[in-house]
């Protein structure tokens, strides 16, 4: 799968990712979550190989991590791929938890859920399903 153009934050490090634990709420199911994602040898591996673009004929490596998050608290992770399509890390360890089984992130957020959505975001909603595509 291709991931369509978002707005996207960049968060760079010096080492390979271990694990990531963040917190995140949700507008759709209005919930906070908090989730922890432990990354397997097979994601470091694929991120220090040298894979060859033959368009440009160069090197390049698999740097980019995506990290997709959806209604009902499902978070999904993807290497992306210079232009093909992105590389699911479907051996990371995702546990999402929300309310009352948050440690981190309780009272983090701090969201208000009740004052409701703005028309454009109505509209955008109106009639999908949620997930998108395959979760």
């Amino acid at each position: 799968d291709h991931l369509g153009a978002t707005e996207s934050y960049y968060n760079k490090g010096k080492a390979l990712p271990l694990m990531l634990r963040f917190c995140w709420d949700s507008i759709i199911d209005k919930k906070s979550y908090e989730t922890l994602i432990f990354f397997k040898k097979g994601t470091w591996e694929q991120m220090v190989t040298p894979y060859t673009d033959n368009r440009w004929n160069e090197t390049y490596y698999r740097s980019t991590m995506i990290i997709g998050l959806a209604p009902e608290g499902k978070v999904r992770v993807w290497l992306g791929d210079r232009g093909n399509p992105v590389v699911p890390q479907l051996d990371a360890k995702i546990t999402t938890v929300s309310g009352d089984k948050m440690n981190m992130c309780k009272g983090v957020t701090k969201s208000d859920f009740t004052y409701g959505y703005d028309e454009d975001i109505k509209e955008f909603i109106k009639d999908k399903t949620y997930p998108y595509g395959n979760w």
